[in-house]
C-alpha cells in the first residue's frame, strides 16, 4: 500500500500530471491516506474555519467541506497498536520537533511494510529504507 504524506494530496487536488501517472499505474485501490495526514490535513482548515475574519469566514468554511469531501475519496488507514509500538521505538533515536506527524506515518509505513509517497523526501530517509519512500511529483514513474 502506497502512504501519502500531507503534501501529496494537494497535488492530488490540482491534479499534477506526473501524480496522475502514478496513479494510474499502481490504480487508487493501493493508495491510502494516513489517519496523521488526515489529522493534518483537518487541523488546518478547522484552525482556519474558527478563526476566520468575517470577510473570510464563507471561504473557510467551503475550504472545510471540500477538504472532507476529497479525504472521503480515499482509503483512510488508522495508526494501529502496532503502529503505535513501531513509533515509541522511532521517539527514541529521533527527536520528533517539527516532525510528529512525519515519524507516525514513517512507523505506519514500516509497520505495515507499506511505501510513504510524499515530496518531502528528506524527512523520512533518515528514518525509512529507500525502497520505502517514493516522490510521485519530481519523479516519473518506472
Amino acid at each position: 500500500m502506497y502512504l501519502w504524506d500531507t503534501n501529496i494530496v494537494g497535488h492530488f487536488g490540482s491534479r499534477h500530471p506526473t501524480l496522475t501517472l502514478h496513479i494510474q499505474q499502481v490504480g487508487m485501490e493501493e493508495i491510502a491516506l494516513p489517519s496523521p495526514t488526515v489529522a493534518e490535513l483537518l487541523r488546518g482548515r478547522t484552525e482556519f474555519a474558527v478563526k476566520a475574519s468575517p470577510a473570510q469566514v464563507v471561504a473557510a468554511h467551503r475550504q472545510l467541506r471540500e477538504t472532507q469531501f476529497l479525504i472521503s475519496r480515499f482509503n483512510v488507514l488508522l495508526f494501529s497498536d502496532e503502529d503505535a509500538e513501531v513509533f515509541k521505538k522511532i521517539l527514541k533515536k529521533f527527536k520528533p520537533k517539527k516532525r510528529y506527524v512525519d515519524l507516525m506515518i514513517a512507523a505506519m509505513t514500516l509497520a505495515g511494510n507499506h511505501i510513504v509517497v510524499t515530496r518531502n523526501v528528506k524527512h523520512f530517509e533518515d528514518v525509512l529504507p529507500s525502497h520505502q519512500i517514493q516522490n510521485w511529483i519530481d519523479d516519473p514513474p518506472l
